[in-house]
């Protein structure tokens, strides 16, 4: 009895040792995969670097100021606005302030270059280039591009080699890069000619029959606005001496070809070929005249067409300005080219926390498919290789015009010193159209303006 109670006794210690063991190597098995204090405490600094990381990406806040004529009637407005639109979905950390206005008359020209001049100059601006932009330049305060694509080669890629070429400034330095350029031209609206029996305006006999007969209705023949010639001092001078002379902004003193120029727009006017109110008369007024009909020809840019109710575009073409009585004008000659662009002002691109975001922005306003909806939208000669669709008639004439133009000149105004110019507009054409002044004299005092 005492032994087998012992060898129960010895049969159970050996079992109970067994699962001691047993237990032991279970403990000893879990241990790694519970984490010690030292492993957490680790694992939470991790996750604090990770956390921190995170808030690293997340940009800083950056505030950019654009200025363009990309505003008022311009017909390319809205396709702007919703471009800015798409810039600051993509790049939330980005407020834009769009100080954007009309080009009509001087408003615009003055607002840049007094920000300029106070040191309040925005990041970007859409201006002119040439005369215009020469004591822009000569302030120090706008970027090259060429020195902007040593930072950043891949900038205006779109934008073709040759109108690159064409932008350079009279330092042999790019400061503008371009998104449409632009055609100017008689446009006409053909309905009319049609319903009194006249040629479309090709030469200055049917130029001046039209004027004639339209003056004898309740038509006005050509809607100009005297007050505000900018278009009617381009076409005549151009009309009267051709592209050479058109090109002489005084270098050989007062041409006699300027001087029949603005004569012709007087005898346009003593045959009343303007509205009875053209002395007073802005290009908004001149530009309503031809939109509502009231008018059977307008002096204007390929800018006007997208201003254009859809179903006056099928009835509207654009032609070469006639040439004069002087016959010196080749008949395919226009005025022509890219005389505006976007510039990056040198505060901007020297401040190094906006300095990425003001490239990328403009990079954004000249790449290709940007550069076609503009295109589309103003009817303008897109700077960038693509093909603009759904052109209207009148678009498509005012690109066979400019394609077939033997000579294509800038205007008056990107070679004249801008005092000088807006001296012929306000002081100039008007005056000698109404016989208070003489041509002469306006030109006279004009090339003292610009060689002072």
């Amino acid at each position: 009895m005492k032994k087998s109670f012992m060898k129960v006794f010895a049969l159970l210690l050996s079992i109970t040792m067994a699962l001691g063991l047993l237990s032991a190597c279970g403990k000893k098995t879990d241990t790694p995969s519970t984490p010690s204090a030292n492993t957490q405490n680790e694992d939470k600094k991790e996750d604090k670097k990770e956390n921190k990381i995170e808030e690293t990406k997340t940009p800083q806040k950056v505030k950019i100021r654009i200025a363009t004529m990309f505003g008022g009637t311009d017909p390319a407005t809205e396709v702007y606005k919703q471009l800015l639109q798409d810039f600051m979905n993509k790049n939330p950390h980005v407020e834009i302030t769009d100080e954007s206005m009309t080009s009509v008359g001087e408003e615009y020209r003055t607002k840049i270059k007094t920000d300029y001049a106070a040191g309040n100059e925005p990041e970007i601006i859409f201006f002119y280039t040439a005369a215009d932009a020469k004591s822009l330049i000569e302030t120090g305060e706008v970027m090259a591009y060429e020195d902007m694509w040593k930072d950043y080669p891949n900038l205006a890629k779109d934008v073709t080699p040759g109108i690159k070429e064409a932008m350079k400034e009279f330092d042999g330095k790019t400061y503008a890069m371009p998104v449409t350029g632009f055609y100017e031209g008689l446009f006409v609206n053909e309905k009319i000619f049609e319903d009194h029996g006249l040629a479309l305006p090709t030469d200055w006999d049917s130029f001046m029959t039209a004027v004639e007969t339209l003056a004898t209705t309740d038509i006005v023949p050509l809607a100009g606005p005297l007050g505000q010639s900018h278009y009617l001092i381009e076409h005549f001078v151009l009309a009267a001496g051709g592209a050479e002379d058109h090109k002489d902004t005084f270098e050989n003193g007062v041409l006699s070809t300027w001087v029949d120029g603005f004569n012709l727009i007087k005898e346009v006017y003593e045959k009343n070929g303007f509205s009875k109110d053209a002395l007073s008369l802005d290009i908004e007024g001149a530009q309503n005249l031809f939109k509502r009909e009231k008018a059977a020809m307008i002096l204007e840019g390929s800018w006007f067409i997208g201003g254009l109710e859809d179903d006056l575009k099928e009835r509207v073409t654009v032609v070469p300005m006639p040439s004069g009585p002087s016959g010196k004008k080749d008949p395919t000659a226009i005025v022509a080219g890219y005389s505006s662009g976007y510039y990056v002002s040198k505060s901007a691109y020297e401040n190094n926390d906006k300095r990425d975001t003001v490239i990328q922005l403009v990079d954004h306003l000249i790449q290709a498919s940007t550069i076609e909806a503009i295109a589309e939208a103003n009817g303008g000669v897109p700077a960038a290789n693509v093909t603009v669709p759904g052109l209207s008639p009148v678009a498509k004439a005012g690109h066979e015009m400019a394609a077939n133009a033997k000579q294509l000149n800038m205007p008056i105004d990107s070679r004249l010193d801008p005092e000088a110019f807006n001296y012929i507009v306000s002081q100039g054409t008007p005056y000698i159209a109404a016989d208070q002044k003489t041509a002469e004299s306006v030109l006279e005092e004009v090339m003292k303006l610009h060689k002072k």
